[in-house]
């Protein structure tokens, strides 16, 4: 189902540290993470943190505001965040309240919509925020919300619907659809393995051609045929060449490509104006990206011009600077290689949400953007 390519668990980016196990919610003033044997950054003004591999959340005065008693949490957004115990799903907000009992087998969270998208015993449907079931569990088949549409399947058949269930018979024989992305969802007719586009009309305006079609963003998608990807719009012409390994998106007006393991980046008019030479790269913000050069991590602007150089073990960017390690020892840095405060640690990490996560003396702690610790 197109849904789950984009549901990552915080099991497969959770980072555990040896940091104790102790029961105590209480925040240590020499250790404030002493209590939890897993922390993850903050995220609209929470951080995940976890004690024998359960898991809730902290405020940014280290307040253990949610529990730790879930299998798995999801970020908050805008007050609401979804967890999961016992393969059941719920909803709480951020003092701890369950809003949405843990009775559903998934929920899809709201970040685009006013809609969830919930699984109970093999059928799909929708709750608003307060967890009223809305849109009844009758599907057998459900995408996300993207603005006021999107498509469902029952008893075989596909169906556009809008946020109050009204229903759109889609006149054409659907193997497989997904959300609507800028208007346009990827479609699959029966019996095809090439995917396509289709309007909320329900008439295909991009034919099924390409091994796998992603979603529209910013006007393009990611298309790729005999492994190779590239970018086409929303009228199907071709923009990027289906040349490269991976997929394409473009951030700060450039994308990121790679051929062979070597990575580069092109124009929004599929130029490639940096060469591929790089063994890793990352996406542009504020002009700079963050490369890698024989093992070395440095930054480069839109010229391919060498800004921060390649001499660095790590390094990761965060609103507006850069954490770095070198020979052991982090610290921060902006795009003029200017050390940001006075201090060394033995690990950093980028600055998130205002507040970034180091370990000093063998102690975890977050800092905020003057190095001061946050509790």
């Amino acid at each position: 189902m197109t849904i789950l390519k984009k549901i990552i668990t915080l099991c497969s980016v959770m980072l555990f540290f040896s940091c104790g196990q102790g029961n105590s919610q209480v925040v240590k003033k020499d250790d404030p993470l002493a209590d939890y044997s897993g922390f993850y950054p903050y995220q609209n003004g929470f951080a995940t943190v976890g004690i024998n591999r359960k898991y809730g959340f902290i405020d940014k005065k280290g307040r253990n505001v949610v529990p730790c008693k879930y299998n798995f949490v999801y970020s908050f957004h805008k007050g609401l965040a979804v967890v999961e115990l016992d393969r059941k799903h719920g909803i709480v907000d951020t003092i701890g309240r369950e809003v949405v009992p843990l009775k559903y087998d998934f929920i899809g969270g709201f970040e685009d919509s006013n809609r969830a998208i919930v699984k109970l015993n093999g059928k799909w449907g929708y709750i608003d925020k307060k967890g009223n079931e809305v849109i009844p569990l009758i599907y057998e088949s459900s995408n996300y919300f993207y603005g006021d549409k999107t498509t469902v399947k029952e008893k075989g058949q596909w169906y556009i619907i809008d946020t109050l269930n009204n229903r759109k018979r889609v006149q054409l024989d659907v193997d497989g659809l997904g959300s609507f992305y800028e208007g346009l969802a990827s479609i699959r007719l029966r019996g095809k393995s090439e995917e396509g586009y289709m309007d909320m009309q329900g008439k295909i305006v991009i034919p099924p051609q390409y091994q796998s079609a992603s979603y529209f963003y910013n006007g393009l998608a990611c298309v790729k045929r005999d492994g190779k990807s590239g970018l086409i719009n929303k009228k199907g012409k071709v923009v990027v060449p289906l040349l490269y390994d991976g997929h394409l998106h473009f951030k700060d007006g450039m994308a990121e490509v790679n051929i062979n393991d070597l990575y580069g980046y092109i124009n929004t008019a599929g130029k490639l104006v940096i060469p591929m030479k790089y063994t890793n790269s990352y996406g542009f913000y504020d002009g700079l990206a963050i490369a890698r050069v024989s093992g070395k991590f440095g930054c480069i602007n839109k010229k391919g011009e060498t800004v921060i150089p390649f001499i660095y073990d790590e390094m990761y960017s965060g609103e507006g600077n850069f954490a770095v390690m070198k020979d052991g020892k982090g610290y921060f840095i902006d795009s003029k290689e200017n050390v940001l405060f006075p201090g060394e640690y033995q690990s950093v990490d980028a600055f998130k949400d205002g507040a970034a996560l180091v370990k000093q003396n063998g102690i975890w702690f977050f800092i905020d953007k003057k190095g001061k610790r946050l509790f």
